[in-house]
């Protein structure tokens, strides 16, 4: 089993560091890594700043029995 992943390992280090073609592979290969990543984190990244924003929003507006003897946090 190790030898057929080390046997993969090389095939792949071969492919990608080929003097004729490998530098296109690893641009190609660079390129969807980077298009993937921005693909992943803007879903993530775009619902902080809403959540945030309706959170201080609904604070303010909690009526005072809902608190049990604290007063709200200012923030």
């Amino acid at each position: 089993m190790t030898t057929l992943i080390l046997m993969g390992i090389g095939a792949a280090l071969m492919y990608f560091f080929d003097p004729d073609s490998g530098r296109p592979r690893r641009v190609r290969l660079r390129d969807r890594c980077t298009s993937a990543t921005k693909k992943f984190q803007g879903p993530v990244r775009t619902p902080a700043p809403d959540l945030s924003n309706r959170t201080s929003g609904v604070i303010p507006e909690t009526p005072p029995e809902a608190w049990d003897d604290q007063p709200p946090m200012k923030f």
